[in-house]
């Protein structure tokens, strides 16, 4: 592999990452603030919210679906899909 070749894979990774990391934290502060509106919610009284607490099973299984596509294939390569394993070499 070149040296351009190489530079233009990890500027493209670099980009690949920064884009996964701020899908995440957005994912986790809409999470957050779900959290913090049950968690008075119930402080005040209030029955709990189903609708609320649904919104965060589905934020929460969208955050680890994403990661765990995004991670997996770094963290578990043998698990990985033959497609998505790390390039050796």
């Amino acid at each position: 592999m070149s040296e351009e070749i190489r530079e233009e894979r990890v500027r493209e990774l670099s980009e690949s990452n920064y884009l996964m990391l701020r899908q995440s934290y957005r994912m986790v502060q809409e999470l957050k603030g779900m959290m913090d509106r049950f968690h008075a919610g119930c402080l005040q009284g209030s029955p709990p919210d189903f609708d609320t607490l649904t919104a965060m099973k589905i934020t929460v299984t969208r955050l680890y679906d994403d990661m765990e596509r995004y991670l997996r294939p770094e963290c578990d390569p043998d698990s990985a899909h033959p497609d998505a394993m790390i390039e050796k070499g």
